[in-house]
């Protein structure tokens, strides 16, 4: 996640991200170029030793942990080889954000955009299940939908999606079997197109709407959100679905969460080296004691002030999964402290640090961690989660209008909580 730490950084690290990737140099691919992985071994090291912190975890270990991973960085080949093998050490350190992006992954982050034919699926036993198209891309445009099965790849038995990525302006061939039954073979050109999901509103009934946030990443569309906010403020109960939400930049954590929450309320506190430090040499207090630490800053994370529309005044329910992290938890987790939102589904990724993403060398960009978070109530989220108040199972294949239990346990909330409004038992915490 790129979040923003003190009052000076603030401003920096939540743009920083932003501008740092349009900033990025020109790809240098570790094929043709032998010489880059030196190049950026040697960046990363620095950054690392210089930069990186989160409280407790030892960055010195950095040297043996490359070490460790050594002759899989020497005999790489490729970026992707290379970038994984770096990945390996990172990973030793236990923490979330401290990732070595190629080239090509920087650029598509960037641009929102990638090649390939334009499906996200799911392997089920008869074959390769297409659970979303892409919007113009290739599979949407020769009339592919949700819920077509691939059962060949270039002639080929599926084995996940082997065969079905590749280079721009390729050709792959899909048998696919349509819902209906029919058989019939495409052959897809594979080019480039967005990857960007708008922010979307669905009317359950005429009380209760759900709002879809897919990121807070580049993408996130305040101007968007915004209208579809407007127009579900005269719904009584909102759903706020994070599953699969990965996170992003905090400028747009707080711009959401300003449509819920009164922007003078805190939802929690950066742990920054600095305040660590600044805490011990007040207090002589532990450094290990990240809900003192917090309690005891006068830097406080809140949401930012929208002009535009008011707070939202009704019913709240946030869905997530193992798959929303960074932002959406401490977005889970703000609307459970502050105005008694239920979180319904599975708990959350427990990735919450706040990082940065800089440029290191011939185009490859290092995600490391500047910081740990904690909530209003003095809880770490990293490596913890957001437990949900209701659990809820994932669908087994993710299609549209399939059963989804998490949304049907929301709307259920939503009915007991009216029956305790109606027999003057509710709560309002706003």
């Amino acid at each position: 996640m790129s979040l923003r730490v003190s009052n000076r950084f603030r401003a920096f690290a939540g743009a920083a991200a932003l501008l740092l990737i349009t900033a990025a140099t020109p790809a240098q691919t570790i094929d043709s170029k032998p010489e880059a992985k030196a190049e950026v071994i040697e960046r990363v090291n620095r950054l690392i030793a210089k930069s990186a912190y989160v409280p407790g975890i030892d960055f010195n270990k950095w040297p043996d942990f490359l070490a460790a991973e050594r002759e899989k960085v020497d005999s790489a080949k490729s970026d992707d080889e290379f970038a994984r093998a770096v990945n390996g050490a990172l990973a030793k350190f236990g923490a979330s954000h401290i990732v070595l992006s190629t080239p090509r992954m920087a650029e598509n982050r960037r641009s929102g955009a990638t090649v390939g034919v334009g499906i996200t699926t799911q392997m089920t036993e008869e074959g390769l299940v297409i659970v979303r198209t892409v919007k113009d891309a290739p599979a949407a445009a020769a009339g592919l939908v949700a819920g077509d099965t691939i059962i060949e790849v270039d002639g080929n038995k599926v084995e996940g999606i082997k065969g079905i990525p590749g280079k721009e302006g390729t050709d792959v061939t899909l048998k696919v079997k349509h819902a209906d039954g029919r058989v019939k073979e495409y052959t897809l050109t594979r080019r480039k197109f967005s990857t960007v999901r708008p922010e979307e509103l669905t009317w359950l009934d005429k009380d209760t709407a759900k709002l879809d946030v897919h990121t807070f990443d580049l993408s996130y569309d305040a101007e968007n959100v915004e209208s579809l906010m407007q127009k579900a403020g005269k719904a009584k109960n909102l759903i706020l679905d994070l599953r699969d939400n990965g996170g992003g930049a905090v400028i747009n954590l707080e711009h959401l969460l300003g449509l819920f929450i009164p922007a003078e309320r805190p939802i929690g506190t950066f742990i920054s080296r600095q305040l660590v430090d600044n805490y011990v040499k007040s207090t002589k207090g532990d450094t290990k004691d990240l809900a003192a630490i917090a309690k005891w800053s006068p830097s406080k994370v809140r949401p930012r002030k929208n002009y535009n529309l008011p707070v939202y005044k009704g019913k709240v329910v946030v869905l997530v999964n193992g798959f929303s992290g960074s932002a959406s938890e401490i977005a889970a987790a703000a609307l459970r402290d502050t105005i008694d939102a239920s979180v319904v589904g599975q708990k959350s990724a427990g990735a919450v640090l706040v990082s940065i993403i800089v440029p290191v060398s011939n185009g490859f960009m290092l995600q490391y961690p500047l910081s740990d978070y904690v909530t209003v109530k003095g809880q770490r989220l990293e490596g913890n989660g957001v437990a949900p108040d209701v659990e809820a199972e994932e669908p087994k294949l993710r299609l549209p209008n399939a059963k989804d239990e998490a949304v049907d346990k929301a709307v259920a909330l939503f009915a007991r909580a009216r029956l305790r409004d109606e027999r003057g038992l509710g709560q309002n915490n706003r």
